[in-house]
């Protein structure tokens, strides 16, 4: 398998990009034969030019597969199901194979990986942990537990649960506050670069640093008080939440930072909430 996988790769052409014209697009098949086995490589070349900016994007894919003396390909495995208790399906460029599960403290990057109950927590397999908890693998905000928040992780590739960072941590930068809350609005249990500050902080422009940390609000003391129940009347994007899952939303210090950032951009634009109409005739009603 190693010597058919070597001769496939000795077999693809070396491109020069800078030789090619501006744009350019071509797609080869080879097949190369070694032993017993057949490797076939599809390869794609791309080459795009920007008229305007002068900039040029190149790029190469090639795809390989092996087939055996009785031309079928090589795959024990398609998904983690087609393999039996206790294995889950490897992909790799050349097959598809299945393999036995990982014990604890293995390097992992899906739960599958990793044997019985265990879970890939920060990368590794471990036991005596459930969903939602802190470095386990998440796919957006309610995957993670009350203190967490779904987050990538560039040592990791994936995001996991990650918890709210404390005072003088990194933290989800306001900078872009439109755009943050934009992207909220299309995708508002999605996953994040960075965690909001935890409840009492907000995240800062740091002096000798371009990230940005988490310090103590100015108004820590408005920001403890009770959150309104009709939040979502303020915050419209909160509309494409479930009912059934806002209430557990309200209190959390994800919702918490972009409410903030909200009424940041109220006062900058001198936006001040017109009395309650209801209300007023029904106090005047009682006088």
């Amino acid at each position: 398998q190693m010597e058919a996988e070597e001769e496939g790769a000795k077999k693809l052409s070396e491109v020069s990009f800078e030789n090619l014209p501006p744009n350019y697009h071509n797609e080869s098949n080879t097949e190369t034969r070694v032993g017993n086995r057949t490797v076939q490589t599809h390869q794609e070349i791309d080459k795009v030019t920007d008229n305007k900016t002068g900039s040029t994007v190149f790029s190469e894919t090639v795809i390989t597969s092996v087939r055996d003396g009785e031309n079928k390909r090589n795959h024990e495995c398609i998904i983690d199901e087609d393999c039996e208790t206790g294995k889950y399906c490897q992909f790799s460029t050349f097959e598809y194979k299945c393999q036995l599960c990982k014990p604890q403290h293995t390097p992992c990057s899906r739960d599958v990986e990793c044997c019985g109950e265990q879970l890939c927590v920060w990368g590794q397999c471990r036991r005596s942990t459930a969903k939602g908890e802190n470095g386990t693998i998440c796919e957006n905000q309610h995957d993670c537990n009350p203190g967490t928040c779904c987050a990538f992780q560039k040592e990791l590739l994936f995001p996991v649960c990650t918890p709210l960072p404390e005072e003088g941590e990194p933290c989800h930068d306001p900078s872009n506050r439109l755009l943050n809350l934009i992207t909220w609005d299309l995708e508002p249990d999605g996953v994040l670069e960075q965690c909001p500050c935890a409840s009492g902080l907000s995240c800062q422009p740091h002096s000798h640093s371009p990230t940005s940390v988490c310090q103590l609000s100015a108004n820590e003391t408005q920001n403890t008080e009770k959150e309104d129940p009709l939040i979502a009347d303020e915050m419209p994007f909160l509309s494409l939440i479930p009912q059934d899952l806002l209430s557990d939303y309200e209190e959390s210090s994800v919702i918490q930072e972009v409410r903030r950032e909200l009424e940041s951009l109220q006062d900058q634009a001198g936006f001040k909430p017109e009395p309650d109409s209801a209300q007023d005739l029904v106090l005047g009603d009682e006088i």
